[in-house]
């Protein structure tokens, strides 16, 4: 019985670990040390790439959404996708809301999805909490 106590107080420190984790990720917009590079090929069957975004627990019910450019002032305006409306177009999201995260995924990436995108979560205070994440697409894979 007390190595069960013990995995259940390791798996208690693993999840406040993760937490910390998610938090620092949606406080990271600001700082240009916490924006994600992320990289993808052109065109075709591999020209997809699929984005994790992660939230606080406290915003597991709220609107999430993704935008191009790095204004959060107009970001859910502008949003490519939102949990609303899963798929737009080349883009879908999934939501888990057991490891409170979503993936929005760009399928058929062309050169001008390269840029600056924000991940939004909708907060009642108006005030919604964003990640940042840099895209560069690759010409086609050879």
């Amino acid at each position: 019985m007390s190595g069960s106590n013990t995995a259940g107080s390791d798996e208690e420190t693993r999840i406040n670990d993760v937490r910390k984790q998610k938090a620092a990720a949606l406080s990271c917009w600001t700082c240009a040390a916490g924006v994600i590079q992320v990289f993808g090929y052109e065109g075709g069957g591999e020209g997809s790439v699929s984005i994790r975004c992660l939230y606080e627990s406290k915003y597991q019910k709220q609107l999430k959404y993704i935008c191009r450019g790095n204004q959060p002032s107009t970001c859910l305006q502008q949003a490519l996708i939102t949990s609303n409306n899963r798929q737009n177009g080349r883009f879908t999201l999934s939501h888990d809301q057991k490891s409170e995260t979503f993936t929005v995924t760009n399928l058929n990436l062309t050169l001008k999805d390269s840029g600056s995108y924000l991940c939004g979560v909708q907060t009642d205070t108006g005030l919604d909490v964003f990640s940042a994440f840099k895209l560069e697409v690759k010409g086609q894979k050879s």
